[in-house]
């Protein structure tokens, strides 16, 4: 198979992708999530920072890219100031799942996720 035939099969995949999405949008699925106290309470710092931004059309990609995962994590904060409780050293959060995807997402870009850690032993 060419590889102009992998990318047209992935578009067609991509696509269904894109299509799957317009469903789960409407469940606006929310996960229960734990982090620990020092990490939660940074992003509710970044969360509750007032700044406002100026001067970003001529943002890079990779400005942008940082300045998307920043928001993320200030949406996280928010999941925590707004249904955080303290358990033990962790906070215990409700979450949307569309934000934990981003976060994750930002982590694997940046190389930080062990996905397939490797085996104890």
């Amino acid at each position: 198979m060419s590889n102009e035939q992998d990318y047209e099969r992935w578009a067609a995949d991509a696509g269904a992708l894109h299509e799957l999405a317009q469903h789960l949008l409407p469940q606006m699925p929310i996960v229960e999530v734990r982090l620990p106290r020092a990490i939660a309470d940074r992003a509710v710092a970044a969360w509750q920072r007032d700044s406002e931004p100026g001067g970003l059309t001529n943002e890079t990609h990779e400005q942008q890219t940082t300045r998307h995962d920043a928001a993320t994590f200030a949406l996280i904060g928010q999941s925590i100031e707004e249904t955080g409780v303290e358990a033990d050293e962790d906070v215990v959060f409700r979450l949307d799942a569309w934000v934990l995807g981003n976060a994750l997402e930002a982590a694997d870009r940046a190389g930080r996720l062990d996905v397939f850690p490797p085996p104890e032993g």
